[in-house]
């Protein structure tokens, strides 16, 4: 059966090109440098590797030739055998698809012998893989042996191949082998005027080059790894980086990583916890400014592929090395990353509070440049509204009070208007004229500032004073109306026939009231019962003497 990481394998355009040539290079290795002839060239010999790379074995035919055009003595019997069973129960012999005339029909044959093959291979590929996998029948005999020789150029069909590669392949498989192209021309033929291909074969040779030709190679190689599918960047060119990295020099690695991340941007997540994270862990020890920058450049896709916890020991250090580093264009690098994270939802809330307000505050605060100070503020702008009201007032609004209690400046000053405005209108009147406003209204004055700010600034300030003036205004009037209503109803409650006894005997005792004597009694009573908040008048009467009794 198959590996499981070739059992739903789909052949790329890519593949072909790339496999072929690690085919052409080692059998160009074989005749040139080991006096070799492989003689059995065909698929069953081809091997595929995890990492997409293709072998040669088979090494059950190859002979030593000494030279390439030494030629040797076929010592194989390819029949014709007395019967089919027995064809068909052969397996002694090479391919008769795949192998070369000379060597079936005239029993001996060189190097040139493997081109053929080579060829064949080559052919019978890509009409598989254009042609919906189909496979070619198989010759099992002598005589459809010889008849396919003689009209194989009759002519050679050739739908599905490439046009690149179609003058090259008619050569490579001339019967003559005087005629027949040699392999080197094949790497250097219109099939192989590809930019990926190119790329990959210099990745095989790039550690036998010296350190400035890699560094010079690794820096443009993000911009053709978007050129890649994803399974070839990943299989083919991420391992050759790979090797690079290992080899432990920082300059190398920190050429090696933007390839690597570009590339990580279309794994899975399981392969990038597995390929890419011990790198970023490694990466993170380091802290160094040069690492932090690719780190922060590629930031979004990473905060994609990590979780809560692994972005709180890998990213948030990455972030607060570039916000405490002395090159400003990191920090303000850093502070774009932090904004455009957390407004995205992609940060926990805990480290967002915990950790990056706080240095993000210390920022704006100082001492440090103009600019710096200003993107903090607008930084911390850009932030607010994530966090609840009381953090709001208890933490950012003093934050930015301490950013411009000193080095002032037009930048800081324009910044800290206007999260001043932002505040004012999440926070409301209250906050506003309690907090912001005396913050504000002296800042008016300084001399730093331009007409166009003051004005600028002036019109913020109105528009603070108009949302406490409306506010307040409200306030009054809703006072107003709610005083109105008591008195209605207190007015609907003495009209009320309903009322209980006590204030009916109230009423008679005003009612009666005719002597001095009663007057000054009844208004006692009266008076008492008011300041009590319950009439109690008719106790009065129950147990007093009344002047009209007897």
């Amino acid at each position: 059966p198959l590996p499981p990481y070739l059992s739903n394998i789909k052949l790329t355009a890519l593949d072909l090109k790339n496999g072929l040539r690690q085919l052409v290079e080692c059998l160009d290795f074989m005749h040139r440098s080991g006096g070799m002839v492989h003689g059995n060239v065909c698929p069953a010999n081809i091997y595929l590797t995890p990492d997409g790379n293709w072998k040669l074995a088979g090494f059950g035919f190859s002979c030593k030739t000494g030279s390439m055009q030494n030629k040797v003595d076929s010592k194989l019997d390819f029949g014709p055998f007395d019967d089919k069973k027995t064809a068909d129960f052969v397996r002694g012999i090479p391919e008769y698809n795949f192998a070369a005339p000379e060597m079936v029909l005239n029993g001996r044959y060189d190097s040139r012998a493997d081109i053929f093959s080579l060829a064949q291979v080559a052919y019978h590929l890509h009409r598989f893989v254009s042609t919906e996998n189909k496979i070619p029948l198989r010759i099992s005999r002598l005589d459809d042996y010889k008849s396919w020789i003689q009209n194989l150029h009759r002519p050679l069909v050739l739908d599905g191949i490439p046009k690149t590669l179609r003058k090259y392949l008619a050569r490579m498989l001339a019967i003559d082998p005087a005629q027949r192209a040699h392999l080197t021309g094949f790497l250097g033929s219109e099939y192989y005027n590809d930019v990926l291909v190119r790329t990959l074969r210099y990745l095989d040779k790039l550690l036998q080059t010296d350190m400035k030709t890699r560094v010079q190679f690794l820096r443009q190689l993000p911009k053709v790894i978007a050129l890649f599918d994803a399974k070839s960047a990943e299989m083919k060119v991420f391992p050759k980086l790979l090797v690079q990295w290992k080899v432990g020099e920082k300059p190398l690695m920190l050429y090696c990583l933007p390839a690597m991340l570009k590339i990580s941007e279309r794994m899975d997540k399981s392969s990038f916890k597995e390929k890419i994270l011990p790198l970023l862990k490694q990466v993170a020890s380091y802290k160094s400014p040069q690492f932090v920058y690719v780190i922060l450049s590629n930031f979004k896709g990473l905060v994609e592929k990590l979780d809560a916890s692994t972005q709180e020991r890998i990213l948030v250090p990455t972030l607060m090395t570039g916000l405490e580093s002395k090159e400003v264009r990191l920090q303000q690098l850093a502070m774009r990353r932090i904004v455009e994270t957390a407004n995205a939802n992609q940060f926990a809330y805990s480290a967002l509070k915990t950790t990056i307000l706080p240095r993000v505050q210390k920022l704006a605060k100082g001492p440090g440049p103009a600019d710096v100070r200003a993107g903090a503020l607008n930084a911390m702008g850009n932030l607010f509204e994530l966090f609840d009201k009381n953090t709001i007032k208890e933490t950012i609004i003093p934050a930015v009070c301490d950013a411009i209690k000193f080095g002032k400046s037009p930048p800081l000053l324009r910044a800290a208007f206007k999260l001043f405005s932002s505040l004012s209108n999440t926070m409301g009147a209250s906050a506003t004229a309690t907090h912001i406003l005396p913050t504000v209204c002296p800042l008016l004055v300084e001399s730093c500032l331009s007409e166009t700010d003051v004005k600028n600034m002036l019109a913020k300030t109105q528009a603070m004073l108009d949302l406490v003036g409306k506010s307040r205004i409200r306030q009054l009037s809703d006072r107003t109306a709610a005083g109105a209503e008591v008195d209605a109803s207190s007015l609907d409650a003495a009209l009320d026939d309903t009322g209980d006894v006590a204030t009916f005997s109230d009423l008679l005792a005003k009612e009666y009231a005719t002597s001095p004597s009663i007057t000054t009694h009844r208004t006692t009573t009266t008076t008492t019962n008011t300041r009590q908040n319950r009439p109690r008048t008719t106790s009065s009467l129950s147990t007093n003497p009344s002047p009209w009794v007897g």
